[in-house]
């Protein structure tokens, strides 16, 4: 359930929200209809100065996980619409495309058009996001969140093309049956303005060393002021290439990796366990630490007898 970004990706009113489905086909500029959407103002922080509209980071590391600000805001969410169902975070490592389901920076969320409650639900939410705040700028709950794009009902917003409202969503997933919310590191950590009061900087996420090669993991301690630069190629190693190993790949070599690196109970899976072990082999051998078997840990593994060069 990934979106694929153009050139360039809580409390219900008393009275329930009936939505007019949009005809087939022919969405309208906006993936709802225009209400006065309750959202989720009333767990927010107070904020004075608020963030700004958050840049375009694509997902270029590989660390499928529940972060805080996820969570966090799948809670509110799901507390406030339980007609409508949460359709998850993380996605393995081997899924085609690009995607922050892979770096733990979105969530899918079933609100389903043809689902009166569900459409409704979604209707809500989505007005408050993209409502104008006291700074006279649109889209006020989205920033404060730290929302990148939304991608719903044939339609795309981004945050860094906010001057564009809503676009056609050029893809074959019309994302007609769940709201995709894509989040900045800020929003993902749980360290904006909605959440402390307090507006984050933004923060470019984790840089790749090489070309072609995954980016290392990013944490909140240590964040990425300025956009990055496009990397130098990777220099030919000794060893033969090979397959990219990382979370969702399953092979022979998966195996020998997992024996040799003390993972309990191999099984061939790479899973979480197999990617902190690697991160941890990574780290001892002064390596990026992708926690993936890339380019240049698969060379270290073959200088240590564990895989075939």
């Amino acid at each position: 359930m990934k979106i694929a970004i153009a050139a360039g990706l809580l409390c219900i009113a008393a009275a329930p929200i009936i939505a007019t489905l949009p005809s087939a086909g022919e969405p309208t500029s906006s993936p709802v209809p225009k209400v006065s959407g309750g959202g989720l103002g009333q767990y927010a922080q107070p904020a004075g100065e608020v963030e700004g509209f958050a840049a375009y980071v694509p997902q270029a590391s590989c660390d499928p996980k529940w972060r805080k600000g996820i969570r966090a805001f799948r809670d509110l969410v799901m507390k406030t619409y339980p007609e409508t169902e949460d359709w998850g975070s993380r996605r393995d490592c081997t899924d085609d495309g690009v995607s922050e389901h892979l770096d733990g920076r979105a969530w899918d969320w079933h609100a389903d058009v043809k689902d009166p409650k569900a459409f409704a639900a979604a209707t809500d939410l989505i007005n408050w996001l993209m409502a104008e705040g006291p700074d006279g700028e649109d889209a006020y709950w989205a920033r404060r969140l730290g929302i990148m794009y939304i991608g719903y009902n044939h339609r795309i917003w981004g945050s860094y093309r906010a001057s564009e409202g809503w676009r056609r969503l050029n893809n074959s997933n019309p994302h007609t049956d769940h709201v995709h919310f894509s989040f900045s590191w800020a929003g993902a950590f749980g360290k904006t303005s909605f959440w402390d009061g307090t507006p984050a900087a933004e923060d470019y996420g984790p840089c790749r060393v090489y070309q072609g090669e995954p980016a290392p993991l990013h944490t909140r301690t240590d964040p990425t002021r300025r956009p990055c630069g496009s990397p130098p190629p990777l220099t030919r190693t000794s060893t033969k290439s090979g397959p990219l190993l990382w979370r969702g790949s399953e092979s022979a070599e998966v195996l020998a990796v997992q024996k040799t690196l003390g993972v309990g109970a191999p099984n061939s899976y790479f899973g979480p366990k197999t990617m902190r072990a690697v991160a941890d082999y990574q780290r001892r051998k002064s390596l990026p630490v992708t926690g993936a078997v890339d380019t240049l840990t698969r060379a270290a593994l073959v200088s240590d007898g564990v895989l075939k060069g």
